[in-house]
């Protein structure tokens, strides 16, 4: 493409956001979420890649709306109504750990039991060499298999102790995860190798999918507790 066409494609981009913003300003300003807006959006096919951005910048720009915080207020309030459920809920108990160097994962119980492991996939976004970004992936992954056991178990909400090893795994990198499958996690992070029997498994040659895990084990030896820390 060339530096022209580009430009030309940008500047429609931020004429049709602007005019969609402009020409919708009563009906958009009445909204109260962020999924209202995204389903606008889609239903006017600007939800996608710059177009998208644009977008969000003219309702910054022009209704004083901030997309981002708005969606954040929405998820930070889905957060402690799901904090409130999980009180009352089983809580399982997982181990996770990403391998950056060979772009590798494992999540598994107790003594590296039962796990699922093996190479991150494209649509993981795990670059060559990144460590934060593995152990991310790696957590991301165990709030999905959580949230498989929840569908099992047939629970609104499912508590998750997770056990990793990377300071940078926090409930903020991976709130959206847990939001979208219904998981209230808690994090632990140990220091101690021993202490993580992913770390090992994770370096197994091989795969070995989730659906290979029993995720009928994983709710069995579910913590039934009264009270989520």
């Amino acid at each position: 493409m060339s530096r022209t066409k580009k430009t030309r494609n940008d500047s429609q981009d931020w004429d049709t956001a602007r005019d969609a913003v402009r020409d919708n300003a009563t009906e958009l300003s009445a909204m109260t979420s962020h999924l209202d807006l995204l389903e606008w959006a889609k239903a006017h096919g600007i939800d996608t890649g710059s177009l998208f951005a644009k977008f969000k910048a003219e309702l910054r720009k022009q209704l004083h709306i901030d997309y981002d915080a708005v969606r954040q207020r929405t998820c930070d309030a889905r957060w402690e109504q799901m904090r409130q459920h999980a009180r009352s809920v089983a809580q399982i108990v997982l181990y996770a750990a990403g391998d950056g160097e060979v772009a590798s994962f494992a999540v598994c119980s107790a003594d590296g039991e039962d796990p699922w492991y093996g190479d991150f996939h494209d649509n993981d976004n795990v670059a060559a060499d990144d460590q934060d970004a593995a152990d991310i992936a790696a957590a991301r992954k165990a709030i999905y298999l959580a949230g498989q056991a929840r569908t099992l178990a047939q629970l609104d909400v499912i508590g998750l102790r997770l056990v990793v090893s990377n300071h940078r795994v926090t409930t903020d990198t991976v709130q959206r995860d847990c939001l979208r499958h219904d998981v209230f996690v808690s994090i632990d992070v140990v220091d101690d190798d021993e202490d993580n029997p992913a770390l090992q498994v994770c370096r197994l040659p091989g795969f070995r999918g989730w659906r290979d895990v029993s995720l009928t084990d994983l709710l069995t030896a579910a913590d039934h507790r009264s009270e989520v820390r």
